[in-house]
């Protein structure tokens, strides 16, 4: 990696800490806004794709724009008291809609991650939501009852989505970009009802996983996180899945809520089993024994999900 992509690294990681640690609403925009041009540049790490992360690289950076404007519009009328709409309410959770990839913005995800190499496409998926999650959260708590209805019903239209979208997906990139969909869906639901962070961990721990095995080559082990990720028990993020619906019903939400969160994840384990058995088809016969050493780590991460539920 260039000095230059280690200054434009440090820039994109020093926005979300910005955002976080600030209680002036302009420097939390701020924060987003380094984060985003940090990313950019690094979006093109890598010749193997170039063309297309070009095509990626402009794309993002358009539709980030579009929602940068937007959050910034209604956050200053909501934040600095202009006006007391929930227009403005609603206009500012789109913007965040825009900026996590959560319906009805979720558009542009699969068509940006196909065209990306795997450590821009962990870091656009995993440290950039961060600080709209954050805002997504303080959102939901100062308002009122029916924009958090709003997130959970998005929530769960996103996890139905993302299961749609990657059912129809043949390339694995894309499939990647709409789990990210589904899973957004139920960590927004989890922004509304508590243990949005847990979930969220979660999924940026198995997802940095199975881009490592997949940058490496070592099909045996995609699989078995490609499977990680559809959230089937006893692996990790089952127990992710199962603490938001426990906090749901801790916090009296509706059953009605929760119906498209887990109808989206039986339609997204589909697609997942689905790249699974081409994964593990097309490993070779010796990659058990030489992968032994990353199996049982492997294994012993999953099963803790369901120790931390059982234990609990």
């Amino acid at each position: 990696m260039s000095s230059a992509n280690v200054l434009f690294f440090f820039v994109m990681a020093f926005g979300p800490i910005v955002s976080l640690s600030s209680s002036n609403w302009f420097l939390v925009w701020a924060g987003i806004e380094i984060s985003f041009l940090g990313l950019v540049p690094l979006l093109f790490l890598g010749s193997k794709y170039m063309s297309l992360n070009k095509e990626a690289g402009l794309k993002y950076f358009c539709i980030q724009a579009l929602g940068s404007a937007l959050l910034f519009m209604s956050g200053v009328v909501m934040y600095f008291d202009v006006m007391d709409s929930l227009a403005f309410n609603v206009l500012f959770l789109f913007s965040l809609s825009i900026k996590l990839g959560l319906f009805p913005g979720h558009f542009w995800v699969p068509s940006i991650v196909a065209g990306l190499e795997w450590v821009p496409c962990v870091l656009m998926l995993t440290w950039q939501k961060i600080p709209p999650f954050a805002l997504t959260v303080s959102l939901v708590s100062s308002s009122n009852y029916l924009l958090q209805e709003l997130v959970l019903l998005l929530g769960g239209m996103s996890a139905l989505v993302g299961g749609l979208i990657g059912n129809n997906q043949t390339s694995l990139r894309p499939m990647i970009g709409a789990s990210s969909v589904a899973h957004t869906g139920w960590a927004s639901v989890g922004a509304v009802c508590g243990s949005l962070w847990l979930y969220f961990g979660l999924y940026c721990l198995v997802l940095l996983s199975t881009a490592s095995f997949l940058w490496e080559g070592n099909h045996l082990l995609s699989s078995m996180s490609i499977l990680s990720l559809s959230g089937l028990p006893p692996f990790v993020m089952f127990s992710g899945k199962w603490m938001i619906i426990k906090s749901s019903l801790c916090c009296a939400i509706s059953m009605k809520f929760l119906i498209l969160p887990v109808l989206g994840t039986f339609l997204s384990l589909i697609f997942y089993l689905k790249f699974l058995y081409s994964f593990y088809l097309n490993s070779e016969k010796g990659s058990f024994k030489s992968s032994l050493s990353l199996i049982l780590p492997m294994a012993f991460l999953n099963l803790g999900g369901v120790g931390y539920i059982l234990f609990l």
